[in-house]
């Protein structure tokens, strides 16, 4: 999986859980981290937009938020893995699906949020960069293998 892959991929995604969100805020005041968050009214409006043949905007509707957490500083991605990792097991998160591409790993963790929605987690480590994008709504695995071109 390429950059381009994941720049397709930090225009979707969410996170809702508590203790994640915890991960994340005790990060994001590092320098060379970054969160992103964006709301469901946002992807609402990726619906309609002329790049509706991307997979992207055709399952942005069903998203109920979303949130990138990026960081590009080396002598944090090993912690912070440990602590999204420790978080995942926890919390009883499925791994769905593991892909290795030129010292890229990017693993997909699953878990059902109720009322018919879906919870996943892509979680990506390179020599000098970690990103996690979590992606809720009512979407399947299918859905979150087409953005990854797979």
């Amino acid at each position: 999986m390429k950059r381009t892959t994941i720049s397709l991929l930090l225009t979707l995604v969410c996170i809702m859980a508590q203790a994640q969100q915890a991960v994340f805020n005790k990060y994001s005041d590092y320098d060379g981290v970054s969160v992103v968050y964006i709301s469901k009214y946002m992807l609402r409006g990726m619906q309609g937009s002329k790049s509706s043949k991307d997979a992207i905007s055709r399952i942005a509707g069903r998203l109920d938020h979303l949130q990138i957490f990026s960081c590009d500083r080396p002598s944090l991605i090993p912690r912070i893995k440990k602590d999204a990792t420790a978080y995942y097991r926890k919390m009883h998160y499925g791994v769905a699906m593991q892909m290795s591409d030129d010292g890229e790993h990017t693993t997909i963790y699953q878990r059902a949020a109720g009322s018919g929605k879906n919870e996943f987690v892509l979680l990506t480590t390179e020599k000098d960069e970690l990103t996690i994008i979590n992606v809720l709504g009512s979407v399947s695995l299918k859905d979150i293998q087409g953005l990854t071109g797979d």
